[in-house]
């Protein structure tokens, strides 16, 4: 047996995808399409496996393909909200296809994107002081948080 030269030459990675073409991806991700819907139009020599391999070596790019798609959720959500303002339904089943396309990107964007969340962070203040009184002698009510702050502060030298 002989041995035989590789003939196949792998293609460098950092060529996958020029400026322009991450520009018109994020462009159509932003008006709604779906990163699938974009490759498939055979307009670019990659596929979709590629490309997320691409964009694991390229936290830029793949910032900006996720923030594409948050803005695409927004668009989806606001032509929802042109078809509930302009548009006349009759068809019931119309009407339930609507009902589960909204209550889909609903949760879509409650997933991506805090705009839409009803999850949002809250900051409460809380009293921290504690107030010890004795029933026998209502009059001399004692303030130990000071005390209460002192002995942490010791403990913690």
């Amino acid at each position: 047996m002989t041995n035989s030269k590789n003939t196949i030459t792998p293609k460098s990675k950092s060529d996958l995808i020029t400026t322009n073409q991450a520009d018109t991806i994020c462009e159509k991700l932003t008006r709604g399409l779906t990163l699938t819907e974009i490759l498939e139009e055979k307009q670019y020599e990659f596929s979709l496996m590629s490309f997320y391999h691409f964009l694991k070596k390229n936290p830029e790019l793949n910032e900006r393909i996720t923030e594409a798609r948050k803005n695409g959720v927004q668009t989806l959500i606001d032509k929802l909200l042109q078809v509930f303002q302009y548009q006349e339904v009759e068809n019931p089943n119309q009407i339930l296809w609507i009902r589960e396309k909204t209550k889909f990107i609903t949760f879509l964007a409650n997933k991506l994107t805090d705009l839409y969340s009803d999850n949002k962070v809250q900051n409460v203040k809380t009293d921290q002081s504690i107030k010890i009184s004795w029933e026998d002698n209502q009059n001399d009510m004692i303030d130990v948080s000071e005390d209460i702050v002192d002995i942490t502060s010791d403990n913690k030298d």
